[in-house]
C-alpha cells in the first residue's frame, strides 16, 4: 500500500517535470490573484462593548418583575430597525460612496451586517428576576468611527430599554386603575340595589321574625278579647232596646188611643143594641170610631218613620235610663268594632310579612354572598394595582433594572479578522492545490500510453506485436492512391 502511494507520488512528480507549464501556470495565477486580494483588502476594525443587566431583585410577593427576555428582544428590534440604522449611517457617514447606488433597504442591511449583537440570560430561581448580558460590536475601516458607533448603540439600547419599561409599567398601572374603578362602580351599583331591597323589605327581615311572632300572638289574643267584648255589648244593646220598646208600648200614646178605641167600640155596640144605625148617637159613635182609627193609623205611620221610639213620646225615668244606656253602648260598640278592624288588618299584615320572611332571608344571603365576592375581587385588583404602582415607581427610579457597562467601547488598535500573513499562507496553500489539480487534470486528459500500467488496461488479454521502423505517413499515401485507382472508371 505504501509502495503504491509512493509510486503515484513519483508518477505525478514526473508529469510535473515533463510538463512544467501545467503546474506552474495555475500556481502563478493563484498567487497573483490571491496576493492582489490580500494586498487590496482594507483593514477592518471592530469595537465592542459589554453590558450586564440585573433584572428586578425584589421578591415576587412584593412586586412582580416587569422586564422579561422577550422585552430585551423587542428592544433589539427597535434599536436595529431600518429607520434607526439609516439614521446611524447618516449620523456617522458610514458608507458615503454607496449612497447613490444602494437603496435604503440595502444600505440599512449593509449597516446591520456590520453590527454584532449577542444577548445571553442567566436564570436564578431564588429571585423574581433574571440577569443577562449584552455584547454589541461594530466593524468599520476607521477605528474611531467603530468606537463612536458602538457608544451610540449602547446609549440607544439603554434609553429604549428604560422607555419601554416605564411605558409598560405605566400601561399596566392604568389597566389596573381602570379595572379597580370598574369594580368599585359595580360594587356601589349593587350596594344601592341591596340597600333599596333591604329598605323595602326591612319589616320582613329575618332578625325581626321573633318579635313579629310575639306581636302576632298578642294581637290574636287581643282580638279574641275584643270579639267577646263586642258580643257582650251587642247582647246588652239588644236587651236594652227590647226593654225600651216594651216600656214605650206600655206608656206611650199608642196604648192610650187603643184604649179609647176599645171604649168607643164598646159604647157603639151598646148603642147599636138600643138604637137603630140612623140614630144620631149611633152615627156620632161611628164617626168617632172612624176618626180614632184614622188617628191611630197616622200615629203608627209616624212612629214607624221615627228613629227611636222616644222621639215622639215622653218617657218615664226608667225608660230614660235605659235610653241613656243604649246611647252609651252604641259608641262603645262602634269604637270596639273599629279597634277590631285595625287589629284584624294588623294581623293580616303580620301574617303576610312572616310569609315573605323566607324569601327575604334567601335574597339577603344571596346579596351577602355577592357582596363578599365583589369585595374579594376589589381586594384582589387593589393588591395588583398596588404591585403595579410599586413596579412603576421602581421603573421610573431605575430600581427594577440595573445596567452596568462592564466593558466600555474602545478605539481598536489592531484590525479584526485574520492577519495578512495567515491569508498569504492560505493563498500559497490554494496555489499548491491549484497546481496539483492541474497536474491531475493533465493526467486524466492525456490519452497516450504512458507505461505498462496503461498497456495492461488497454490490451485486456490481446497480444502486442512490436514493429520496428513504422512509417504511418507513407502507408497512408499508398492507401490513398490505391483508393483513387479503384474508384477510376474502366
Amino acid at each position: 500500500m505504501i509502495n503504491e502511494v509512493l509510486r503515484n507520488i513519483v508518477y505525478y512528480l514526473e508529469i510535473a517535470l515533463a510538463k512544467p507549464l501545467v503546474a506552474i501556470v495555475p500556481i502563478v495565477l493563484t498567487v497573483l490573484v490571491g496576493g492582489y486580494f490580500v494586498l487590496s483588502m482594507p483593514k477592518v476594525y471592530q469595537s465592542e462593548a459589554l453590558m450586564r443587566m440585573q433584572f428586578q431583585q425584589i421578591p415576587i410577593n412584593l412586586a412582580s418583575p416587569t422586564v422579561a427576555n422577550d422585552r430585551l428582544e423587542f428592544v433589539e428590534q427597535r434599536v436595529l430597525s431600518r429607520k434607526n440604522l439609516l439614521d446611524l449611517e447618516e449620523r456617522f457617514n458610514l458608507f458615503p460612496q454607496l449612497r447613490g447606488g444602494f437603496t435604503k433597504s440595502q444600505l440599512a442591511g449593509l449597516v446591520r451586517n456590520q453590527i454584532a449583537l449577542n444577548i445571553q440570560f442567566a436564570e436564578n430561581s431564588d429571585l423574581a428576576g433574571n440577569s443577562g448580558s449584552i455584547r454589541i460590536g461594530y466593524k468599520h475601516t476607521d477605528p474611531v468611527i467603530a468606537a463612536r458607533v458602538v457608544s451610540h448603540l449602547v446609549s440607544e439600547i439603554l434609553e429604549e430599554s428604560r422607555r419601554m419599561r416605564v411605558a409598560r409599567a405605566s400601561e399596566t398601572t392604568r389597566f389596573f386603575e381602570r379595572e379597580y374603578q370598574t369594580a368599585v362602580a359595580k360594587y356601589k351599583e349593587r350596594e344601592a340595589v341591596w340597600n333599596r331591597y333591604a329598605e323595602e323589605n326591612s319589616d320582613a327581615h329575618p332578625a325581626r321574625i321573633p318579635a313579629l311572632l310575639v306581636e302576632l300572638q298578642s294581637k290574636e289574643q287581643e282580638i279574641s278579647l275584643i270579639d267577646r267584648e263586642i258580643a257582650t255589648l251587642n247582647e246588652e244593646l239588644r236587651l236594652h232596646e227590647a226593654q225600651l220598646r216594651m216600656g214605650a208600648e206600655r206608656n206611650g200614646e199608642g196604648t192610650r188611643l187603643n184604649t179609647q178605641l176599645n171604649q168607643i167600640e164598646v159604647d157603639l155596640a151598646a148603642k147599636t143594641l138600643i138604637y137603630s144605625p140612623s140614630h144620631p148617637q149611633v152615627r156620632a159613635l161611628s164617626q168617632r170610631l172612624d176618626d180614632m182609627k184614622a188617628l191611630i193609623a197616622s200615629r203608627q205611620q209616624t212612629r214607624a218613620e221615627a228613629s227611636s221610639p222616644g222621639e215622639h213620646m215622653v218617657l218615664s225615668p226608667e225608660l230614660m235610663l235605659i235610653a241613656e244606656r243604649i246611647a252609651e253602648s252604641k259608641p262603645r260598640r262602634e269604637q270596639s268594632m273599629n279597634y277590631r278592624s285595625g287589629l284584624a288588618q294588623r294581623i293580616t299584615e303580620l301574617r303576610m310579612v312572616i310569609a315573605r320572611s323566607p324569601e327575604v332571608e334567601a335574597q339577603t344571603h344571596a346579596h351577602d354572598a355577592e357582596k363578599a365576592s365583589l369585595q374579594r375581587t376589589m381586594d384582589d385588583i387593589k393588591g395588583k394595582l398596588d404591585v403595579a404602582l410599586l413596579g412603576e415607581r421602581l421603573e421610573v427610579g431605575d430600581a427594577a433594572l440595573q445596567i452596568e457597562l462592564v466593558e466600555e467601547p474602545e478605539v481598536p488598535r489592531y484590525p479584526a479578522g485574520p492577519r495578512k500573513i495567515h491569508m498569504a499562507l492560505a493563498v500559497l496553500s490554494a496555489a499548491a492545490a491549484a497546481g496539483g489539480t492541474a497536474v491531475f487534470a493533465a493526467h486524466l486528459l492525456d490519452r497516450t500510453i504512458r507505461g505498462t500500467f496503461d498497456l495492461s488496461y488497454t490490451l485486456s488479454g490481446h497480444t502486442l506485436v512490436v514493429i520496428p521502423r513504422w512509417s504511418p505517413k507513407r502507408r497512408k499515401r499508398r492507401e490513398f492512391r490505391d483508393g483513387l485507382g479503384s474508384a477510376a472508371p474502366p
